[in-house]
């Protein structure tokens, strides 16, 4: 019995036909034929990036992109397709999203790896001071600074933003100009600062 094609014959994927051929003593011969179907069951390889480390926008968001790019896929017989989830546009918030990157080769086997995008917020919040201050001292020649924090307009684009001031409020000054510095500070530790003076005088008659 002879085949063809020859045992040791390299085929391609799908069907090849062989023939197999008996001969007897006196070189009569009979063949019949039976196919090899051949297909591909092996997955392809991806890597994925490191984590990715992003910023949130003015509205507290970040839009995914497209990381397929940054993956490294590859197959033992076809071009590899990768696909990303999230999609890329997908919205996301503050914090870690986990990407599933999935590589498809032509015969519909995947692979898949995940990393992660680490969202944060390093906006610095907004803040205005208020006009200059006027102060009177007391009979001692002293003016207590109050609380200005409330004067100051702050905003930021995650959190809520709070407001410190130094010199501190209870701080006793003298006659004179003082610089007060307000500091706004957002959930995320971001700051932003502004500055004003207080002006404070005597008008106070002698005795």
């Amino acid at each position: 019995v002879t085949q063809l094609p020859a045992p040791g014959t390299v085929v391609d994927l799908g069907s090849t036909t062989i023939a197999l051929t008996v001969t007897d003593g006196s070189s009569n011969t009979a063949t019949c034929t039976f196919d090899v179907l051949v297909s591909d069951n092996t997955n392809p390889t991806i890597s994925c990036p490191e984590d990715q480390e992003e910023s949130v926008d003015a509205s507290c968001n970040f839009t995914l992109p497209d990381y397929t790019s940054l993956a490294t896929a590859a197959d033992n017989c076809s071009d590899v397709t990768v696909t990303q989830l999230p999609a890329p546009g997908t919205v996301v918030d503050l914090g870690s999203t986990t990407i599933v990157l999935t590589a498809t080769d032509g015969a519909s086997n995947t692979a898949t790896c995940t990393f992660d995008v680490l969202v944060s917020d390093t906006s610095s919040p907004t803040i205005n001071c208020p006009e200059d201050q006027e102060g009177l001292v007391d009979t001692s020649c002293n003016f207590t600074l109050p609380d200005y924090t409330s004067l100051a307009t702050a905003a930021d684009n995650c959190s809520d933003v709070t407001v410190t001031q130094l010199p501190a409020p209870g701080t006793v000054v003298e006659a004179g100009t003082t610089t007060i510095v307000l500091t706004a500070t957002d959930g995320a530790s971001n700051t932003a600062t502004c500055n004003f003076d207080v002006l404070v005088s005597d008008n106070t008659n002698p005795t």
